[in-house]
């Protein structure tokens, strides 16, 4: 099992993962990306099992003009195609997933789901706005969310971003220290909102607001 860790906050999303593959408790892979982003603000990770992770990348990868909302629909999918897959016969794959981002409809709550598929079933966890999530390896015996929890907001001289990453890859090295499947190589990347959809949004609410003016000008002048 790998590590992967999600920081996610109104105005951003942070991903860390290592890079190490192990099969068979063999080093496989040292420097292997567990995570696609996509420029329209979003990020999809899977750990477990590598060449599910490599099969789910390249469907987000070949797919560049995917919204939040597709992009969640693609992984549900891909998430059931895999669900009954055996390792060996009798033996059903196990892995996990994760995507964040922001949604297209309101890009100023960002949404992340966590899976976990295991036994030919999928169950999932919701978060909204804000939130600290990890894909952990099972030979771990801390949280490694707290360590960014315990120190997000101590030192106030910083960007939130450099702070966030900072801890995210002091979480990292320590899960490393601990874990025999999990390397020091790092792989982080900051996802932001689509310009053109905070400006969709405001846009919107825009409209929204002088259309509900305009309804009372109209109520006024007929109530005279």
């Amino acid at each position: 099992m790998s590590f992967i860790n999600i920081v996610m906050l109104p105005d951003f999303i942070s991903i860390i993962s290592d890079g190490q593959i192990t099969t068979n408790e063999v080093l496989t892979q040292s420097h292997f990306k567990k995570f696609e982003s996509n420029p329209n603000g979003f990020v999809v990770g899977i750990t477990g099992f590598e060449l599910i992770t490599n099969n789910i990348r390249k469907k987000f990868y070949y797919q560049p003009n995917l919204n939040f909302e597709e992009a969640e629909l693609l992984l549900r999918a891909e998430l059931e195609k895999y669900k009954s897959k055996q390792v060996n016969f009798g033996q059903h794959i196990s892995f996990n997933a994760v995507i964040a981002g922001f949604p297209i409809e309101n890009p100023k709550v960002p949404k992340a789901l966590s899976f976990h598929v295991a036994n030919q079933n999928i169950s999932e966890r919701y978060y909204e706005k804000s939130a600290i999530l990890s894909l952990i390896p099972d030979d771990i015996s801390f949280n490694p969310n707290q360590i960014i929890t315990d120190n997000l907001n101590k030192s106030l001289n910083i960007t939130p971003t450099f702070q966030v990453q900072t801890l995210q890859r002091n979480a990292l090295y320590k899960v490393a220290d601990q874990s025999q499947t999990v390397n020091k190589v790092i792989f982080q990347e900051i996802i932001e909102p689509k310009i053109t959809d905070r400006n969709h949004y405001s846009s919107c609410q825009k409209k929204k607001t002088e259309l509900i003016s305009l309804f009372f000008i109209v109520f006024l002048l007929i109530s005279l």
